[in-house]
């Protein structure tokens, strides 16, 4: 099987191609993986995918790449939809031409954040940012276009490849002895190491339509920043306040935390609680640090 991941250099395309081509798993020894990133191929320009699917020939294509600032996308509108809404529709159109099954990596942000518990696959979207807007736009492209998908949307990403939530808030915890964080953001934080063997789950089960995956269990904004800073031991008061407290260009779902049952069902597989994701992370970091 030849699987071809567009995205690769980001934070979690690099850990998916490294458990894609892992030694010690068996099954990784019976396919050819490559990557490519935006020094390989422009996701916005048709004909660039174009040809290096026709290059590579993929049996599956995992897009990975995405334009993931949230408020930046308020203003770079244009670039937005170019990234997360026409590439993800080039990808399925190079895909379909190839042969190719997607697996497209989508986001809790399509949805609106008003409902009282998790979102499961079937509840209608309605995306209140630009950024969840051009990504359920990408999501309707593919539909429309091919049958042979997976789109997997997940949430809240913590990974190695790249600064994050967790990073930004030790760096500033290491400056600040108070930080104030929202009380009334829920979501799913999510390892990208354990996202990227969920990934491999879905192709070794073909498994096909919409699926949420995260990590196990929700959190607000504030319990994860609470919880990093038990972990690290550091001493940092952390005050909780409000959304309105906290102004920032993009409006933001309040309760986008996803229900995961359908991957779990389909696969045989459940997601590790979120927290001990985040602890194996913490310990990994801190090895680098000191290092």
């Amino acid at each position: 099987m030849k699987i071809l991941v567009i995205g690769s250099n980001g934070m979690l395309g690099r850990d998916v191609v490294n458990r894609l081509k892992n030694p010690s798993d068996p099954w990784n020894t019976y396919n050819e993986v490559a990557g490519v990133d935006r020094e390989h191929v422009d996701i916005a320009s048709y004909s660039s995918i174009l040809m290096v699917v026709g290059q590579f020939a993929p049996d599956i294509i995992i897009n990975c790449a995405a334009f993931t600032d949230v408020d930046a996308c308020e203003t770079q509108v244009s670039e937005a939809f170019a990234v997360n809404a026409a590439g993800a529709r080039n990808v399925a159109q190079a895909g379909k031409a190839a042969g190719a099954k997607i697996i497209h990596i989508s986001t809790d942000y399509v949805f609106d954040g008003t409902k009282n518990k998790p979102y499961v696959e079937t509840d209608k979207p309605n995306p209140v940012s630009i950024y969840g807007k051009s990504k359920l736009e990408g999501e309707l492209a593919i539909q429309e276009l091919t049958n042979n998908y997976a789109i997997i949307r997940t949430a809240w990403l913590f990974g190695s490849h790249r600064d994050n939530f967790v990073t930004t808030m030790v760096a500033l915890g290491g400056k600040n002895k108070t930080l104030s964080v929202v009380t009334d953001q829920i979501g799913s934080p999510t390892y990208t190491i354990d996202l990227s063997d969920a990934l491999r789950t879905v192709i070794k089960h073909n498994l096909q339509g919409i699926y949420h995956i995260t990590n196990t269990g929700s959190c607000s904004r504030y319990e994860w920043v609470r919880k990093i800073f038990e972990l690290t031991g550091d001493c940092v008061s952390v005050l909780p306040i409000k959304s309105s407290n906290y102004k920032r260009p993009a409006p933001v779902p309040q309760n986008a935390s996803l229900d995961c049952t359908k991957y779990a069902l389909a696969s045989g597989q459940k997601m590790r609680q979120w927290d001990e994701a985040l602890k194996e992370y913490l310990n990994k970091i801190t090895i680098l640090k000191n290092n």
